[in-house]
């Protein structure tokens, strides 16, 4: 027990002269997902989602308004530029994460779904990835491949951090307090310089006003190399 405080105290005192560090910032963004080469920007707000923001709350009582404290980050761009990488190390080092791909989620998975119990032949009501990843972290890659009836979802889950569900005579609200880091190709399987970003996306202007951050990872041709 003695060897374990020790090891404690000695990590405890290590983490408080790293945040003593100027420099604390590029060393984190150093330190996340060292094997990609560059991308400094985007692994700066990777970081800003994986540590949250502050909630804040203004009025009392039936004015109160509350503002989410999750940062979502959208990454698109060309293939083979890492964007699933990026997912694959935040999914691993995040404390509560879920990695799911786009084309192979449902609504129902990505919310809750119900089902007999096998014992009892109750219903019950069992939880999705959104509701899984509460406080935590959702990955989805290939975003742009989702159906619409389950990027209709993300609406409410993005902004009010809810899941609202009615079905079978179970109606109850599950928090989603969850982050979304999400992955898509444009169009055309590569960004077209001549279109406009919201042309390149395609994803609906609802959805992409509730992403925080977007950033456009392009893989340029270089005739040199």
């Amino acid at each position: 027990i003695n060897k374990i405080e020790k090891k404690i105290k000695e990590r405890i005192e290590k983490i408080k002269q790293l945040g003593a560090n100027e420099n604390i910032y590029e060393i984190l963004t150093k330190s996340l997902a060292p094997s990609i080469y560059q991308m400094d920007d985007v692994k700066k707000g990777i970081l800003c989602q994986l540590f949250g923001a502050t909630r804040k709350i203004f009025g009392r009582g039936q004015n109160e308004r509350k503002f989410r404290d999750q940062i979502n980050v959208l990454l698109c761009g060309d293939p083979g530029t890492s964007k699933s990488q990026l997912l694959q190390y935040v999914f691993k080092i995040a404390p509560r994460g879920i990695y799911t791909s786009g084309k192979g989620s449902s609504a129902v998975g990505l919310t809750a779904y119900i089902t007999k119990d096998p014992e009892s032949g109750d219903l019950v009501l069992e939880s999705g990835a959104l509701v899984l990843s509460d406080r935590g972290i959702c990955c989805i890659d290939e975003f742009d491949k989702m159906s619409d009836s389950a990027r209709s979802i993300l609406h409410e889950v993005m902004e009010q951090q809810t899941v609202s569900i009615a079905k079978a005579g179970i109606i109850c609200t599950l928090n989603a307090r969850t982050s979304i880091l999400a992955a898509a190709n444009p169009i055309e399987s590569r960004y077209n310089p001549n279109k406009s970003v919201v042309e390149n996306i395609d994803l609906p202007p609802t959805l992409m006003s509730r992403f925080d951050l977007i950033y456009l990872v392009l893989d340029r041709p270089q005739e040199n190399l």
